[in-house]
């Protein structure tokens, strides 16, 4: 019964850095693709209608809705071609919203996202404030900055499945900011970790097998 509760007190201290830490961000592409799998990718050129306020839309998934407050609670894609942001022109259609961006990114798919991540669009004013919040209530936040005549990259993971993203910037009514590219799927496990949870789980089964006769 000792061994028995060793080997289960092992894997929780094993996995609870992941079960009751904090989301956590990223801002290197090739960082985020290495652990993580995609299941969902939205890049906005299917929806329909384009160039046009809309208080909130749903594709594939994943609902978009503007926060900003009367008369600017909306969303909008924008299509390919417009000079209106830093990277100018744009040569794919951006989620973005009229007056100050402010709009949130609802996930509603059928299976755990424990990881999120898409292009970011900037401006010379500021940086973005991107709040995310998880299934359990957990919330973290982070504050983007890069250059805004580029094309940047957020992405966030988390062993609590990601509910809601929040993008907050400032002065979109002079220069838009927005995301595009938007990828949903799940952390792929490290190896380490499989590799104790089938110890530590074939353990028990062996001991109480055991115990049992």
């Amino acid at each position: 019964m000792k061994t028995i509760s060793f080997v289960l007190a092992l894997l929780v201290l094993a996995s609870a850095p992941l079960a009751f830490g904090a989301p956590t961000f990223y801002t290197d592409s090739s960082v985020f693709d290495a652990i993580t799998q995609i299941v969902v990718t939205e890049d906005f050129e299917s929806v329909d209608p384009k160039a046009e306020a809309l208080p909130s839309f749903t594709s594939n998934g994943i609902t978009y809705v503007g926060l900003a407050g009367s008369p600017f609670a909306n969303v909008w894609v924008a299509t390919p071609g417009y000079t209106n942001f830093g990277v100018k022109p744009t040569t794919s259609s951006v989620l973005t919203a009229n007056g100050n961006e402010d709009f949130s990114i609802m996930i509603q798919l059928n299976f755990p996202a424990t990881a999120v991540a898409f292009d970011t669009y900037l401006n010379e004013f500021g940086p973005a404030t991107i709040t995310v919040t998880t299934a359990g209530g957990q919330t973290g936040q982070f504050v983007l900055s890069h250059d805004p005549t580029q094309i940047g990259f957020f992405g966030v993971t988390s062993i609590d499945p990601i509910s809601s993203i929040r993008w907050t910037t400032v002065r979109g009514s002079e220069i838009n900011t927005g995301i595009d590219n938007v990828q949903v799927g799940y952390v792929v496990p490290a190896p380490g970790a499989l590799l104790l949870s089938a110890i530590g789980t074939g353990l028990v089964g062996y001991l109480r097998r055991r115990h049992a006769a």
